[in-house]
């Protein structure tokens, strides 16, 4: 059964330590969501899991898929809004395993979204941040931080949202990919690890003026675009294990927020 030797790889591989922390910390799915065929012949691998992502992991033949945004449970006075039932629809039809790993994906220090991005920039992984979602990183040398923003560019594939509002070389920066929207915790937390430039995923209207206030360099590199590393790394560790036994394939929906 492919299946249950699958799954119980990658949990495995992940440890009882950081899916316990993630149990704590995270109120998403962090491990199997659903589960269908016993026989898995392809795995699709994706950012968020959406009503294209299924139609095209069923178009490529996967029967076990996972993502870091898993399926989206919750209702309201019972009822399932409509995007939940095409998505829940498209499951069963189909008989497809569903595994969700949202903070493991984005705190995991080898393959994480983070620590892939950090590792990308060129600085070495320093503490966490931000309830462990994200990390605290440093550069041997200080960086210009226009270069760091052109470079960014390269990583994400697009122009990123820059506000220079901080050193312009910086040698510690954070990094937490997704919607991280930092609280007034965050920001004493930033200031007391000596955040030089702020590396996120999506903007918001008040954060760039508090980053200017804190004087603290601000990089909103779009919430899809920081996300798509940890699962494709976990991919590849899957298909180190495995080998010519199974496909792994990631399908990419792009997102531009």
């Amino acid at each position: 059964m492919m299946r249950d030797r699958l799954i119980t790889f990658v949990l495995d591989y992940f440890g009882k330590e950081l899916l316990d922390k993630a149990a704590k910390q995270d109120e998403v799915a962090n491990g199997i969501q659903l589960l269908g065929s016993e026989e898995v012949k392809k795995v699709a691998l994706g950012v968020s899991l959406n009503e294209d992502f299924l139609k095209e992991a069923v178009r490529i033949g996967a029967s076990l898929c996972i993502v870091h945004h898993g399926f989206d449970p919750r209702v309201y006075k019972g009822r399932f809004p409509r995007s939940s039932q095409k998505r829940l629809k498209l499951i069963l039809k189909n008989d497809l395993t569903i595994i969700g790993f949202h903070y493991v994906l984005d705190a995991d220090p080898r393959i994480g979204n983070n620590a892939v991005i950090i590792k990308l920039l060129g600085a070495k992984l320093g503490e966490p941040l931000f309830e462990e979602f994200g990390y605290v990183a440093h550069f041997e040398k200080p960086k210009d931080a226009a270069i760091l923003a052109e470079q960014c560019a390269e990583i994400f594939h697009h122009d990123i949202f820059a506000v220079y509002s901080g050193p312009k070389k910086v040698k510690t920066i954070g990094v937490v990919s997704g919607a991280a929207k930092p609280s007034s915790e965050h920001l004493t937390e930033m200031e007391e690890k000596g955040i030089e430039l702020f590396l996120t995923g999506e903007a918001s209207e008040s954060v760039p003026s508090k980053m200017a206030e804190e004087g603290i360099n601000y990089f909103a590199c779009g919430h899809y675009a920081t996300e798509v590393f940890g699962v494709q790394e976990l991919g590849k560790v899957i298909k180190s294990r495995f080998e010519d036994g199974l496909e792994v394939e990631f399908i990419d929906i792009p997102n531009p927020i």
